[in-house]
C-alpha cells in the first residue's frame, strides 16, 4: 500500500478532525503540524487534542515544514481577506506552498474560481502547473454538499430544470473566532447586515456557479437574500447569554436566476440553540425538479453538534491520493474519480 506524507497547516476544529483521521489511516503519514496557537506549539499534535501521540511536534514555522519530504499540505488556515474583502492573501499563501512542490488540499472557499475570481484562478493554476503539483479546494461547503453531492444526484434525472440545496449549522458550541461575524447577541439595528451578506455570499456562492455550469444552466443574474432573526427569549450558548430581541440567527439564500426565476439555489442558515428555537429551520435537503417531476433527498446527521467538523475534514483527507497522483493545476473534485474512504 502506498503511503502519502501529509503536512497539516492549521489545527483548529477541522485540523483536529484531520489529525485523528490521519492517525487511523495506514495509507497516510503525518510529517508536520503547523499552527500559531502558543498553547499548541511545542506539544505533540495528537496529545493537544487528547488523541494518542503522533510523534510530530506542533511548530509555528510553515517554511521549515515545507522543507520536509511531503506529498501534500492540508490547508485549514483561517480565510484571510484583503482590504476590499477579496481572498488574495490566502491565495498567496496557497501559492507559497505550491512553489515548494507540495500539493494543496484546502477547505478555504477559493473554489470554482475560474468564475468567481478568475485572476486568483490563473495565479494558482499557473503556479501549480509550473511546479508540477495540484490544488484542490474541497470540504463540506463549498465542496461535498454543494456542489459534489447534488450534481451527482442530478445524474438520476432525465433533465434538470431547478435545484435547491438547503443546509445550516448551530453555532451554540462553536468557539471559532469567525463565529463573531454573525453578531449573536447584538442589536440588529447596529449590526452591519449588508457587510455580512456580502461576506457570506463570497464564501458560499461558488457552489451555485458550479452547479449551474455542471447542469448547463446559464444564469442571467445571481441574487443574494439575507434574513436575520431575533431571539424570542434569552438563550444560553456556551460563549455567553444572547438576550431576547438580539440577533440569534441568519438565513442566506443565494440563487442563480434565469428570466427572473431562481434555477439553482443554496439556502444556508447560521443560528444558535436550534434545540430550543426551531425558526429558522436547519434543513439538510436537496430538491431537484425536472424529469421525473422531482427528486427529494434528506441527509441527517451531517453536522452533529459534537463532531460537526468531521464532514468538513473527511472530503479533504479522503481525496489525497487522487490529488497527489492526478494532473497538475487547479482541480475540481467532480473531475476526479469518485471519492471513497481511505484505508
Amino acid at each position: 500500500m502506498k503511503q502519502y506524507k501529509v503536512i497539516v497547516w492549521g489545527l483548529g476544529n477541522v485540523g483536529r478532525a484531520a489529525i485523528r483521521m490521519i492517525q487511523e489511516k495506514q495509507s497516510l503519514k503525518l510529517v508536520a503540524a503547523v499552527d500559531v496557537d502558543p498553547k499548541k506549539i511545542g506539544r505533540d499534535s495528537g496529545e493537544i487534542f487528547n488523541f494518542p501521540k503522533t510523534g510530530v511536534t506542533v511548530t509555528d514555522n510553515i517554511e521549515d515544514a515545507l522543507k520536509l519530504d511531503a506529498d501534500v499540505v492540508l490547508d485549514y488556515t483561517p480565510l484571510v481577506r484583503d482590504e476590499k474583502g477579496g481572498f488574495t492573501p490566502s491565495a498567496l499563501d496557497i501559492c507559497r506552498v505550491l512553489k515548494s512542490k507540495k500539493n494543496v488540499v484546502t477547505t478555504l472557499p477559493i473554489y470554482y474560481s475560474q468564475v468567481t475570481t478568475p485572476d486568483l484562478y490563473k495565479m494558482i493554476n499557473d503556479t501549480a502547473k509550473e511546479n508540477g503539483v495540484s490544488y484542490l479546494p474541497t470540504g463540506l461547503l463549498p465542496g461535498a454538499y454543494a456542489s459534489y453531492i447534488p450534481t451527482v444526484l442530478a445524474g438520476l434525472m432525465g433533465h434538470v430544470d431547478k435545484i435547491t440545496v438547503q443546509s445550516g449549522e448551530d453555532d451554540q458550541h462553536n468557539y471559532s473566532s469567525w463565529v463573531k461575524v454573525f453578531g449573536y447577541g447584538m442589536d440588529p439595528d447596529k449590526f452591519p447586515q449588508d457587510k455580512l451578506k456580502l461576506g457570506i455570499a463570497s464564501y458560499y456562492i461558488s457552489g451555485v456557479y458550479e452547479m449551474g455550469e455542471r447542469l448547463g444552466i446559464k444564469f442571467d443574474d445571481v441574487k443574494v437574500d439575507h434574513e436575520w432573526y431575533t431571539a424570542p427569549q434569552d438563550l444560553h450558548p456556551t460563549f455567553g447569554t444572547v438576550k431576547k430581541g438580539t440577533i440569534y440567527g441568519h438565513k442566506f439564500t443565494m440563487s442563480g436566476m434565469v428570466n427572473g426565476e431562481a434555477k439553482v439555489s443554496l439556502i444556508y442558515v447560521h443560528k444558535i440553540c436550534d434545540d430550543i428555537v426551531k425558526t429558522p429551520a436547519i434543513d439538510n435537503e436537496i430538491h431537484i425538479e425536472g424529469m421525473p417531476k422531482s427528486l427529494d433527498i434528506s441527509i441527517n446527521g451531517m453536522m452533529p453538534l459534537d463532531e460537526s467538523y468531521v464532514t468538513s475534514a473527511a472530503p479533504s483527507v479522503n481525496v489525497i491520493p487522487m490529488v497527489v497522483d492526478g494532473p497538475s493545476g487547479f482541480l475540481q473534485a467532480l473531475d476526479l474519480k469518485v471519492v471513497t474512504p481511505l484505508h
